[in-house]
């Protein structure tokens, strides 16, 4: 008799033990930065938008390093903005939305292997055309990319690629920005 109460009590006892032992795993928590912003490397996906989680984190670093030269609030990535980015890219058309209430950068290139961070490179490239003093571009000149990513009330993006389009461009990246910049006035 004794053996078997004792045999019952550590079946109970490991029993007790190994849903605590699982229970703790499966409340593992989605990674957060310092300032509590979701890290897309890492983050549950968004769905199928094209993107991988590096290319996702990619993206937000980049834009992140040019918008902390200006000391602004670092974007996050949003699950929303970039299913609606890719519902645009999936189009495979380099033309941008003409009824958004979302700003929107985008990017081609003729070659499906071209890194995603060429794309902020080249947005950022415009910043030479820009005087945020007086928030005008200089005549002639493209600005509305950089202002779109430095624009200091946006707060959120959201991208989406196609990288099988059947046109001169093979791919289209949409990054769609959330509140929208480029409104009257300086950027930051």
């Amino acid at each position: 008799m004794k053996y078997s109460y004792y045999s019952r009590r550590l079946f109970i006892l490991f029993l007790t033990v190994s849903f605590f032992a699982v229970s703790g795993l499966s409340q593992t928590k989605k990674p957060i930065s310092k300032k509590g912003i979701q890290n897309p490397a890492t983050a549950q996906p968004c769905g199928v938008n094209g993107l991988t989680n590096a290319e996702q984190a990619e993206l937000v670093k980049e834009q992140n390093e040019a918008r902390a030269r200006q000391k602004l609030t670092p974007l996050t990535w949003d699950c929303a903005l970039a299913r609606y980015a890719q519902q645009w890219a999936n189009r495979g058309v380099f033309e941008h939305r003409a009824d958004s209430s979302y700003g929107e950068n985008m990017f081609v290139a003729s070659e499906p292997s071209e890194p995603v961070k060429t794309a902020v490179k080249r947005w950022m490239s415009e910043e030479s055309n820009w005087t945020n003093k007086t928030g005008m571009c200089a005549p002639g000149k493209f600005c509305n990319h950089y202002t779109q990513v430095m624009w200091k009330a946006t707060t959120k993006v959201g991208c989406g690629v196609n990288r099988f389009v059947n046109a001169k461009w093979k791919v289209v990246l949409v990054c769609n920005y959330d509140p929208p910049g480029n409104t009257p006035g300086p950027a930051y």
